[in-house]
Order: structure tokens, then sequence, then C-alpha cells
């Protein structure tokens, strides 16, 4: 068990075993029963652990106060485990019962037609939020099949999570992929492939399918590639990324763009420029 960024019990990647409120904490200290399906060990002796036992972990987890603690240390304020095998199972059962209330939903009813990106998007979702989360724009598109605006409107909230940044970049990523798949572009690409067991900056950069000027990643990735460097391809939009996008204007006549947040800051005059240069070095892009 380990004490997460919300100071909630969890366990395996992600699993919540906390009944508590994060935002009361403390005002429930009781764990889910999920906990009790788990087989939970002593690590030392390896001998099973009674449910008094696995009890007294969860309280000395909940109050351990290493929400924001190393590994290590996380590690240090237990005794007990769980086999790889009983996270798995876990896992695989939360995501049977996800997949069955999408499927429930209007928006999603047609989860199982959808391409596997959106599909891995969607439980990404799930997975943070529940699957009964509540996205108006997000829902409405679904219904739409406009996965572009899907892709714009899947951020979860990053406060107070700073691990909900990369994983917004990425779902924003697959669900601007499942577009293309539900409607390739003829002619811009003969294979679309992202590859999870390379590093995101690395799959930008493959040229396997094209730069994606509806997100920021897209944004860096064209300044990149057209010799404007914005010190990374992560989909946050700092104080590199801006000098990049303002060394790019100013080279081309442009206006200097004050202030950049996000793909929405950037001067539609300025991308205009932007996906012409592209156009010129035949570097796909979309849209």
């Amino acid at each position: 068990m380990y004490l997460d960024v919300k100071r909630l019990v969890s366990t395996g990647v992600g699993n919540l075993l906390d009944a508590d409120d994060g935002e009361h904490f403390g005002v429930n200290p009781s764990p889910l029963p999920d906990i009790y399906t788990l087989r939970w060990f002593d690590k030392t002796s390896g001998a099973p652990a009674s449910r008094a036992e696995i009890l007294t972990e969860y309280a000395n987890v909940k109050f351990s106060e290493t929400a924001h603690a190393s590994l290590s240390e996380k590690e240090r304020v237990t005794r007990l485990l769980v086999a790889d095998e009983g996270i798995d199972e876990l896992i695989y059962r939360k995501l049977t019962l996800f997949e069955d209330a999408l499927r429930a939903r209007e928006p999603f009813s047609g989860l199982d037609d959808w391409p596997a990106d959106g599909q891995l998007g969607i439980f990404s979702m799930a997975w943070a939020l529940g699957s009964n989360f509540h996205f108006p724009k997000f829902q409405a598109a679904a219904t739409a099949g406009d996965w572009l605006t899907m892709a714009r409107e899947c951020r979860m909230t990053e406060t107070g999570n700073p691990g909900v940044v990369p994983r917004n970049v990425r779902n924003s990523l697959l669900f601007t992929i499942s577009g293309w798949w539900a409607a390739p572009i003829p002619g811009t690409f003969s294979h679309l492939v992202f590859r999870p067991y390379e590093q995101l900056a690395t799959n930008m950069r493959s040229g396997y399918f094209p730069i994606p000027m509806n997100l920021t990643i897209g944004l860096q990735t064209a300044l990149d590639v057209l010799g404007f460097n914005p010190r990374g391809l992560d989909g946050v939009a700092g104080e590199n990324t801006r000098k990049a996008l303002n060394e790019f204007e100013r080279s081309h006549g442009l206006p200097p763009t004050a202030m950049v947040t996000s793909i929405d800051d950037v001067p539609r005059q300025t991308l205009d420029v932007i996906t012409f240069r592209l156009d010129g070095h035949d570097i796909a892009h979309y849209p």
C-alpha cells in the first residue's frame, strides 16, 4: 500500500483502496472492500496477513504523511505485499467494470467500434475519474464522433496532481490519432503508429503520423522540425516554447505572441505561416 499525492491509500497501478474523501481527509479512515479481496502477505516471513493486520497496515499508511515521499520512503512504512498476479487480477476486474459502465452511457455506447487509441484514452480517463465522470463538451463530441473536440475537451484537473499533466497530453494525442484512424487523410500517411515503448518526443519526431496542430505538443514539434527549438516536446507550453514561437514569429515578420499557455493562445496568422512552412518542407500535419 502507498499514499498517493491526494493522501489516499492505493496499491498497484493507482488502484484506490481508500473510502476517504480527499477534500475531507481523515473523516472516514476506513478502507474500500477491495482491500480484503487481495491476498496480502508479510514481505519478510511470507505469511498470509489477517484481516486485522491488513487494517493496521492501512491505518499506518493512511496517516504516514508520505504522500510526496520517495518510493523507498513509502515502502519503509509497510510490511505487507500483494503478488503481481493479484494486482493484475484487480486491474482486469476494474477495467471490466469500467468498460461495462462506459458502454451503458449514451455518448460511449459505440465504444466497441472506437479505434483502439480512443478506447485507451477513455479508459485512462475512467481510471482517474471513475466511469461516471461528467465532461459535457467531451461527451457531446463523443456522441457526434468529433475526435478533435474530444482531444481538446478531455483534460482532467491538474491542480495538486502534476502526474496528470503528461497523462492529459497523451490522452489528447490518443483521441487525435483516433480521429485520423476514423477518417484518414488521403495521401498523408501510409501507416500510423504510436509506439508506447518509446519516449513521447521520439514518437513526435518519428514521422509515423502527421504533426497534430490541434495540440500544444504539435506546435512544439512543428517549431522543432522547422529549426526553432522549444527545448522539449512535452505538451506543456512554458517559457521555452514561447521563446521558440516568438523567434519563429520575428523571423517571419509576425508580431510576437505575449503569452502561450496552450495552442489556443497562438494567433491564427502564426499557425497559418507555420503550416505553410511545413508544407514547403513536405512535412505532414493535421489539420
